[in-house]
């Protein structure tokens, strides 16, 4: 439920070293039918790709289905595994919830927690969070818990593939497996940053320190 403000303090600190080009989730109804439908949409020649959250898990699917039109991948907010139960089952009551009420965008407690612990109080996140949940609304609020519910195990197959690939994690992200996680920094394919004083969103929480790995990745790619 985010929109090209995501990344608006990201860019701010790339400069015009490196161009962001925002792509919307399109509005299909399963993980592969989302992949078939952004195969159309980017280009054909290798590319750099970087992904957040649901987007990251996209983006991984995409690269292991197309790996010869990926030049390098940076995977923010995911580990590109299926869902843990619990937000799983969260996920499946928020559904249930909306289907039968409407939706009424994302509460702002909700919104507080997808921060670290160090950026709770920062107001104009917790508004930015809401303002992007509330310009894209329940269709899409729909779309995107219905499309993403069942998840495969990516990394499997990601350790098979041979283009640069790094995963930048917030170390306060309530969302992520810690044991997965655990898991990742044990295998030398999965390159795993993980930054302090940082939650769920970290391209808005901590945009400097994504920024120089997104520079320093790309370019030495």
């Amino acid at each position: 439920m985010c929109d090209e403000r995501l990344w608006h303090y990201t860019q701010k600190a790339l400069g015009e070293s490196i161009i962001l080009k925002h792509v919307s989730i399109p509005m299909e109804e399963t993980i592969e039918t989302i992949v078939d439908a952004l195969a159309v949409i980017l280009p054909e020649h290798p590319i750099n790709l970087l992904g957040f959250s649901m987007g990251g898990y996209l983006a991984c699917a995409f690269a292991v289905k197309y790996s010869e039109r990926v030049n390098g991948l940076i995977v923010v907010s995911n580990t590109a595994t299926s869902l843990l139960d619990s937000v799983r089952q969260q996920r499946e009551i928020a559904l249930n919830w909306v289907t039968k009420q409407g939706y009424g965008g994302i509460p702002k407690k909700k919104a507080i927690i997808m921060l670290g612990q160090a950026n709770k109080v920062r107001e104009e996140l917790v508004e930015c969070i809401q303002s992007m949940d509330k310009r894209l609304g329940g269709t899409v609020f729909i779309q995107q818990l219905k499309s993403s519910l069942v998840r495969q195990n990516l990394l499997p197959r990601l350790e098979k593939t041979a283009f640069p690939l790094c995963f930048a994690i917030g170390s306060d992200d309530a969302l992520l497996s810690n044991a997965v996680l655990y898991n990742m920094k044990d295998s030398e394919r999965f390159n795993v940053h993980v930054v302090d004083e940082c939650g769920h969103m970290l391209p808005m929480e901590q945009p400097i320190w994504l920024a120089e790995l997104i520079k320093h990745f790309f370019k030495s790619n």
